[in-house]
């Protein structure tokens, strides 16, 4: 009986975690790194947490291993930065940098030449070869460059003509890896594990040589600096914040706007925080935070880019907490669009004008391509998406699509279950007081009005 037991307990139990992860995304957002290289390479090997505030201010005095990306121009790695990854390093943790040389400054260039380690601008040449426990392992790349390096460096991937890809040495009690960013996955989505078999072992093997407590909660830092704007706290760290009162200004301009558009308010509890990301990639909303790139369209020499990107994080903000089916990105988008044009900014009609036409090019009349169709394009979705939009402006507005927001908050209660396509036909007739199942499955959208408990008209 007791051997049973023992039996039993070793298939439940398991070793406590060995590595707590950190994937960097204060210099340099990206959605990538915001959790995607955790699942691609350590998951179930470690416990990751990101970090959004400045990196001098992360503690990594519980973390083992630090994931870093060559940075952006407009944030360089500042000294207070730089010296937490040397204590970083001499305590005893690993450091993987994913970096390739570029025509432009590299902000974390500086950092690595002080340690032999030079980003050149050479392309690395395939097929590549592992060396040492990698030696017999596929190598995939996608591209990037070669990396110099000195002779402290153990090099530990080659191109094909001999160059190092991939290098470590050691720093203090620590390790410093780097290697090209064509190593590794780059897609938002993360699908494409490249190299999976073999790049989360050798992390985690360095990693594990500097002890850490499992029973202390590996937990995301924050941007640590913060102001208020009315009710909304906008949050920002030391290098974000240079970008921070523009783009508060920006959504101060944009949001009365929103609100003449829609007709009425956020939904309740939405839009309480801004988070301001070093990117020039865009941005995302939770619908309580949203988050927007802080140069994102060449801004603030360009404006209407930011205009129609708060709009559209804003925007999710208000079609919670029932999404929109099908368009719920291009209504956001839409927003913004309807924003630029009260505002007089000529660049939000050439917008819509350039959708419409890509999507007449799948689709002349708008009639024959189902939008909700599982293999329906992008350009057709969204061009048909705005096509709906500015017609029923025409026919019921200005003003139809206040009086659907409008329609919406009354109709659709507390605790529904979704809401469809159908649904979202039928708040619409409710809006403009006509039933409009026969317009929309004219333009081929696969809505019945059978399908819906919400009344007629």
């Amino acid at each position: 009986m007791l051997q049973v037991l023992c039996l039993c307990l070793s298939l439940f139990s398991s070793d406590p975690v060995k590595v707590h992860s950190v994937c960097d995304v204060s210099q340099q957002f990206t959605f990538y790194m915001d959790g995607r290289f955790y699942r691609q390479y350590l998951k179930g090997q470690a416990v990751d947490a990101r970090n959004w505030g400045s990196l001098s201010e992360l503690n990594l005095s519980n973390v083992n291993l630090l994931v870093l990306t060559g940075g952006d121009r407009r944030i360089p790695y500042d000294e207070g930065a730089i010296q937490n990854i040397k204590r970083f390093l001499d305590s005893g943790g690993t450091v993987l940098i994913m970096a390739d040389g570029t025509g432009e400054s590299v902000p974390i260039s500086p950092f690595l030449e002080e340690f032999g380690a030079t980003l050149t601008q050479e392309k690395a040449v395939g097929p590549l070869t592992g060396l040492g426990a990698l030696s017999d392992l596929e190598i995939e790349f996608r591209r990037g460059g070669a990396v110099q390096f000195t002779s402290e460096w153990s090099p530990l991937i080659l191109d094909s003509k001999a160059r190092s890809v991939l290098a470590e040495r050691s720093v203090g009690q620590g390790t410093l890896i780097v290697g090209s960013r064509g190593l590794f996955g780059q897609k938002p989505d993360a699908s494409d594990p490249i190299n999976d078999h073999w790049v989360g072992q050798m992390l985690v093997d360095r990693a594990a040589r500097k002890a850490i407590d499992p029973g202390i909660r590996h937990r995301v830092t924050w941007a640590e600096d913060s102001k208020h704007a009315g009710p909304l706290k906008i949050e920002f760290h030391d290098g974000t914040e240079q970008f921070a009162d523009e783009i508060v200004e920006v959504y101060h301009e944009v949001r009365p706007h929103l609100l003449a558009i829609t007709g009425v308010e956020p939904s309740p509890g939405m839009i309480q925080r801004l988070l301001i990301l070093p990117t020039g990639g865009g941005g995302f909303s939770s619908g309580v935070c949203i988050a927007i790139g802080a140069w994102w369209g060449g801004f603030p020499d360009k404006r209407y880019p930011m205009v129609e990107l708060i709009s559209h994080e804003a925007g999710h903000s208000w079609v919670l907490p029932y999404p929109e089916p099908v368009w719920n990105e291009p209504i956001a988008t839409w927003l913004g669009i309807q924003v630029g044009r009260r505002m007089g900014m000529p660049e939000a009609e050439a917008t819509l004008q350039r959708q419409l036409r890509k999507g007449r090019k799948l689709d002349p009349d708008f009639s024959t391509l189902n939008p909700m169709a599982e293999d329906a394009k992008r350009d057709l979705v969204w061009a048909k998406s705005y096509y709906v939009f500015e017609s029923l402006e025409n026919k019921y507005g200005p003003g139809a699509m206040a009086k659907y927001f409008q329609k919406k908050r009354e109709v659709l209660g507390p605790g529904r279950d979704g809401y469809t396509m159908d649904d979202c036909v039928a708040v619409w007739s409710l809006a403009v007081n006509e039933d409009l199942f026969p317009w929309f499955r004219s333009m081929a959208f696969d809505v019945d009005r059978a399908r819906t408990d919400l009344p007629r008209p």
